[in-house]
Protein backbone atom coordinates (compact mmCIF):
# COMPACT_ATOMS: atom_id res chain seq x y z
CA UNK A 1 0.00 0.00 0.00
CA UNK A 2 1.07 3.71 -0.12
CA UNK A 3 2.17 6.02 2.55
CA UNK A 4 0.95 9.23 2.91
CA UNK A 5 4.59 10.68 0.59
CA UNK A 6 3.31 8.85 -2.53
CA UNK A 7 0.51 10.95 -2.96
CA UNK A 8 -0.43 14.54 -2.29
CA UNK A 9 -4.31 15.79 -1.92
CA UNK A 10 -5.25 18.82 -3.86
CA UNK A 11 -8.16 20.62 -5.26
CA UNK A 12 -9.22 21.19 -9.11
CA UNK A 13 -11.97 23.70 -10.43
CA UNK A 14 -15.16 21.85 -11.59
CA UNK A 15 -17.26 24.93 -12.73
CA UNK A 16 -18.06 26.28 -9.12
CA UNK A 17 -17.05 23.86 -7.62
CA UNK A 18 -14.08 22.42 -6.42
CA UNK A 19 -13.09 18.45 -6.36
CA UNK A 20 -10.31 17.23 -4.36
CA UNK A 21 -8.25 14.55 -5.78
CA UNK A 22 -5.19 12.69 -4.70
CA UNK A 23 -2.30 13.43 -7.12
CA UNK A 24 1.35 10.85 -7.47
CA UNK A 25 3.87 12.82 -9.81
CA UNK A 26 6.91 10.66 -10.70
CA UNK A 27 10.22 11.40 -10.21
CA UNK A 28 12.19 13.20 -12.75
CA UNK A 29 11.53 15.65 -15.18
CA UNK A 30 8.55 15.29 -17.29
CA UNK A 31 6.12 16.15 -19.06
CA UNK A 32 4.79 12.97 -18.27
CA UNK A 33 1.44 11.18 -19.84
CA UNK A 34 -1.26 11.51 -17.14
CA UNK A 35 -3.98 8.85 -15.65
CA UNK A 36 -7.06 9.25 -14.46
CA UNK A 37 -8.61 6.69 -11.86
CA UNK A 38 -12.21 6.35 -11.12
CA UNK A 39 -13.24 5.15 -7.51
CA UNK A 40 -15.57 2.19 -7.56
CA UNK A 41 -19.04 2.87 -5.54
CA UNK A 42 -17.72 3.00 -2.17
CA UNK A 43 -15.69 5.92 -2.86
CA UNK A 44 -11.83 6.26 -3.06
CA UNK A 45 -9.11 5.82 -0.22
CA UNK A 46 -5.99 4.23 0.37
CA UNK A 47 -6.71 1.84 -2.37
CA UNK A 48 -6.20 4.40 -5.20
CA UNK A 49 -3.49 6.50 -3.31
CA UNK A 50 -1.90 3.15 -4.02
CA UNK A 51 -2.49 2.59 -7.53
CA UNK A 52 -2.15 6.06 -8.38
CA UNK A 53 1.67 5.39 -6.83
CA UNK A 54 2.29 2.78 -8.60
CA UNK A 55 1.75 4.47 -12.05
CA UNK A 56 3.97 7.23 -10.93
CA UNK A 57 6.48 4.69 -10.81
CA UNK A 58 6.27 3.52 -14.04
CA UNK A 59 5.71 7.21 -15.78
CA UNK A 60 2.61 8.13 -15.04
CA UNK A 61 0.97 11.69 -13.33
CA UNK A 62 -2.01 9.74 -11.42
CA UNK A 63 -4.80 11.94 -10.27
CA UNK A 64 -7.64 10.05 -8.48
CA UNK A 65 -10.72 12.78 -7.95
CA UNK A 66 -13.04 11.85 -5.21
CA UNK A 67 -16.78 12.14 -7.41
CA UNK A 68 -18.06 12.21 -3.69
CA UNK A 69 -16.39 15.00 -2.19
CA UNK A 70 -19.11 17.94 -2.19
CA UNK A 71 -21.79 15.25 -1.00
CA UNK A 72 -22.66 16.38 1.98
CA UNK A 73 -25.04 13.04 2.57
CA UNK A 74 -22.30 10.82 1.62
CA UNK A 75 -19.64 12.29 4.16
CA UNK A 76 -21.63 11.73 6.79
CA UNK A 77 -22.46 8.02 6.26
CA UNK A 78 -20.66 5.00 7.92
CA UNK A 79 -18.57 3.49 5.52
CA UNK A 80 -18.60 -0.22 6.50
CA UNK A 81 -22.67 0.15 5.44
CA UNK A 82 -21.44 1.77 1.93
CA UNK A 83 -19.41 -1.16 1.37
CA UNK A 84 -22.38 -3.60 2.59
CA UNK A 85 -24.75 -1.66 0.54
CA UNK A 86 -23.58 -3.71 -2.93
CA UNK A 87 -25.68 -6.66 -1.09
CA UNK A 88 -28.99 -5.07 -1.04
CA UNK A 89 -29.08 -1.93 -4.15
CA UNK A 90 -30.69 -3.98 -6.76
CA UNK A 91 -33.35 -5.39 -4.94
CA UNK A 92 -36.95 -4.21 -6.51
CA UNK A 93 -38.31 -4.27 -1.91
CA UNK A 94 -35.05 -2.48 -0.29
CA UNK A 95 -36.49 -2.68 3.06
CA UNK A 96 -37.39 -6.64 2.78
CA UNK A 97 -33.87 -7.18 1.16
CA UNK A 98 -32.11 -5.41 4.05
CA UNK A 99 -34.47 -6.94 7.39
CA UNK A 100 -33.42 -10.34 5.47
CA UNK A 101 -29.86 -9.43 6.66
CA UNK A 102 -30.85 -9.77 10.27
CA UNK A 103 -28.56 -7.42 11.34
CA UNK A 104 -28.61 -5.39 14.71
CA UNK A 105 -30.62 -2.08 14.94
CA UNK A 106 -28.33 0.40 14.51
CA UNK A 107 -26.22 -1.30 11.26
CA UNK A 108 -29.60 -2.11 9.95
CA UNK A 109 -30.44 2.13 10.36
CA UNK A 110 -26.69 3.08 8.71
CA UNK A 111 -27.28 0.21 5.94
CA UNK A 112 -30.63 1.60 5.19
CA UNK A 113 -29.29 5.54 5.11
CA UNK A 114 -26.68 4.18 2.45
CA UNK A 115 -28.82 2.39 0.47
CA UNK A 116 -31.10 5.14 0.30
CA UNK A 117 -28.24 7.64 -0.49
CA UNK A 118 -27.40 5.22 -3.25
CA UNK A 119 -31.09 5.46 -5.56
CA UNK A 120 -31.62 9.29 -4.41
CA UNK A 121 -28.23 10.84 -4.99
CA UNK A 122 -27.14 13.10 -7.80
CA UNK A 123 -25.19 11.77 -9.94
CA UNK A 124 -25.36 15.01 -12.67
CA UNK A 125 -22.15 15.57 -11.40
CA UNK A 126 -19.66 13.04 -11.60
CA UNK A 127 -18.95 13.23 -15.61
CA UNK A 128 -18.54 16.77 -15.47
CA UNK A 129 -16.03 16.78 -12.65
CA UNK A 130 -14.19 14.17 -14.86
CA UNK A 131 -14.03 16.46 -17.66
CA UNK A 132 -12.88 19.08 -15.86
CA UNK A 133 -10.17 16.60 -14.99
CA UNK A 134 -9.18 16.34 -18.28
CA UNK A 135 -8.84 20.17 -18.58
CA UNK A 136 -7.48 20.41 -15.23
CA UNK A 137 -4.06 18.00 -16.36
CA UNK A 138 -3.81 19.40 -19.80
CA UNK A 139 -3.39 22.92 -17.96
CA UNK A 140 -0.33 21.32 -15.79
CA UNK A 141 3.31 22.20 -17.51
CA UNK A 142 4.15 19.21 -16.55
CA UNK A 143 1.60 16.90 -18.43
CA UNK A 144 1.48 15.88 -21.66
CA UNK A 145 -2.38 17.18 -22.79
CA UNK A 146 -2.39 14.96 -25.71
CA UNK A 147 -1.17 11.98 -23.62
CA UNK A 148 -4.45 11.03 -20.72
CA UNK A 149 -5.62 8.44 -19.88
CA UNK A 150 -8.09 7.16 -17.81
CA UNK A 151 -8.85 3.66 -15.49
CA UNK A 152 -12.68 2.85 -14.49
CA UNK A 153 -13.64 0.31 -11.13
CA UNK A 154 -16.41 -1.00 -10.77
CA UNK A 155 -18.91 1.41 -10.40
CA UNK A 156 -16.16 3.72 -11.60
CA UNK A 157 -15.99 1.54 -14.49
CA UNK A 158 -19.40 2.61 -15.40
CA UNK A 159 -19.09 5.86 -14.98
CA UNK A 160 -16.07 5.63 -17.23
CA UNK A 161 -18.14 4.61 -20.24
CA UNK A 162 -20.57 8.03 -20.03
CA UNK A 163 -17.18 10.03 -19.32
CA UNK A 164 -15.90 8.44 -22.61
CA UNK A 165 -19.61 8.99 -24.57
CA UNK A 166 -19.73 12.34 -23.45
CA UNK A 167 -16.83 12.92 -25.74
CA UNK A 168 -13.59 13.27 -23.59
CA UNK A 169 -10.39 13.96 -24.70
CA UNK A 170 -9.07 10.85 -23.75
CA UNK A 171 -5.86 8.99 -25.32
CA UNK A 172 -7.23 5.55 -23.46
CA UNK A 173 -9.20 4.02 -21.25
CA UNK A 174 -9.18 0.79 -19.33
CA UNK A 175 -12.49 -0.60 -17.66
CA UNK A 176 -12.28 -2.68 -14.94
CA UNK A 177 -15.84 -4.53 -14.52
CA UNK A 178 -17.90 -1.58 -15.17
CA UNK A 179 -21.04 -1.91 -16.76
CA UNK A 180 -20.74 -0.92 -20.91
CA UNK A 181 -21.97 2.15 -22.09
CA UNK A 182 -25.02 3.22 -23.83
CA UNK A 183 -24.47 1.93 -27.34
CA UNK A 184 -26.23 4.34 -29.19
CA UNK A 185 -23.82 6.90 -27.64
CA UNK A 186 -20.21 4.97 -29.01
CA UNK A 187 -20.06 7.07 -31.60
CA UNK A 188 -18.98 9.73 -29.19
CA UNK A 189 -15.94 7.88 -28.05
CA UNK A 190 -12.69 9.08 -28.97
CA UNK A 191 -9.75 6.63 -27.79
CA UNK A 192 -9.22 2.82 -27.95
CA UNK A 193 -10.75 0.78 -24.79
CA UNK A 194 -9.93 -2.16 -23.35
CA UNK A 195 -12.21 -3.89 -20.46
CA UNK A 196 -11.19 -6.43 -17.74
CA UNK A 197 -14.17 -9.14 -16.70
CA UNK A 198 -14.10 -12.19 -14.40
CA UNK A 199 -16.35 -15.25 -14.92
CA UNK A 200 -17.42 -15.17 -11.59
CA UNK A 201 -18.71 -11.56 -11.80
CA UNK A 202 -22.61 -11.99 -10.64
CA UNK A 203 -22.65 -7.56 -10.07
CA UNK A 204 -21.80 -6.81 -13.74
CA UNK A 205 -21.15 -9.89 -15.36
CA UNK A 206 -18.75 -10.55 -18.49
CA UNK A 207 -21.40 -12.20 -21.46
CA UNK A 208 -21.85 -8.73 -22.95
CA UNK A 209 -18.21 -7.84 -23.99
CA UNK A 210 -18.50 -9.45 -27.63
CA UNK A 211 -21.56 -8.03 -28.16
CA UNK A 212 -20.34 -4.30 -26.92
CA UNK A 213 -16.86 -5.52 -29.31
CA UNK A 214 -19.23 -5.50 -32.08
CA UNK A 215 -21.05 -2.63 -31.28
CA UNK A 216 -18.14 -0.32 -30.75
CA UNK A 217 -16.67 -2.00 -34.11
CA UNK A 218 -19.65 -1.32 -36.10
CA UNK A 219 -19.18 2.62 -34.95
CA UNK A 220 -15.94 2.40 -35.96
CA UNK A 221 -13.96 2.59 -32.41
CA UNK A 222 -11.39 0.29 -31.25
CA UNK A 223 -12.44 -2.26 -27.83
CA UNK A 224 -9.93 -4.98 -26.56
CA UNK A 225 -11.75 -7.14 -23.71
CA UNK A 226 -10.00 -9.99 -21.03
CA UNK A 227 -11.77 -12.76 -19.45
CA UNK A 228 -10.73 -14.25 -16.15
CA UNK A 229 -11.81 -17.64 -15.11
CA UNK A 230 -13.69 -17.78 -11.98
CA UNK A 231 -12.29 -14.24 -11.11
CA UNK A 232 -15.37 -12.69 -9.10
CA UNK A 233 -16.29 -8.46 -8.92
CA UNK A 234 -13.52 -6.37 -7.85
CA UNK A 235 -10.65 -8.92 -8.33
CA UNK A 236 -8.23 -6.39 -8.43
CA UNK A 237 -8.84 -4.05 -5.08
CA UNK A 238 -6.22 -5.87 -2.62
CA UNK A 239 -8.21 -4.06 -0.27
CA UNK A 240 -11.09 -6.94 -0.33
CA UNK A 241 -12.20 -9.76 0.40
CA UNK A 242 -12.51 -10.91 -3.53
CA UNK A 243 -9.01 -10.13 -4.68
CA UNK A 244 -7.37 -12.52 -6.47
CA UNK A 245 -3.60 -11.91 -6.95
CA UNK A 246 -2.69 -13.57 -10.20
CA UNK A 247 -5.40 -12.06 -12.13
CA UNK A 248 -4.73 -8.60 -10.45
CA UNK A 249 -0.68 -9.03 -11.56
CA UNK A 250 -2.19 -10.17 -15.48
CA UNK A 251 -4.54 -7.46 -15.59
CA UNK A 252 -2.18 -4.76 -14.19
CA UNK A 253 0.50 -6.16 -16.43
CA UNK A 254 -1.99 -5.67 -19.76
CA UNK A 255 -2.99 -2.67 -17.93
CA UNK A 256 0.33 -0.40 -18.46
CA UNK A 257 1.39 -2.32 -22.02
CA UNK A 258 -2.02 -0.80 -23.52
CA UNK A 259 -1.35 2.27 -22.28
CA UNK A 260 2.41 2.01 -22.93
CA UNK A 261 1.18 1.57 -26.84
CA UNK A 262 -1.30 4.59 -26.68
CA UNK A 263 0.32 7.00 -23.75
CA UNK A 264 3.68 6.53 -24.51
CA UNK A 265 5.17 7.33 -20.63
CA UNK A 266 8.51 9.15 -20.14
CA UNK A 267 11.39 7.00 -18.19
CA UNK A 268 11.23 7.62 -14.80
CA UNK A 269 14.53 8.43 -12.93
CA UNK A 270 16.16 6.55 -10.54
Amino acid sequence: MADSGDTELLSYPSGARSVQADLAVPSGAGPWPAVILIHEISGTGDHYRDVAARFARVGYLALAPNLYANDAVYNGLDLHAVHMMGRVRHADDLEAAIAKLELPPKEHEALRRAAYWDRERDTSTYVPDLLAAVDYLASRPDVRGDAIGAVGFCWGGGVLGQFLSAGAGLAAASVFYGEAPAYDQLASIRCPVQGHYGTADTVVGYKFAPELEAAMKAAGKEFSYYIYDDAPHAFFNDTGARYREDDAKIAWERTLEFFHRHLEPTKVAS
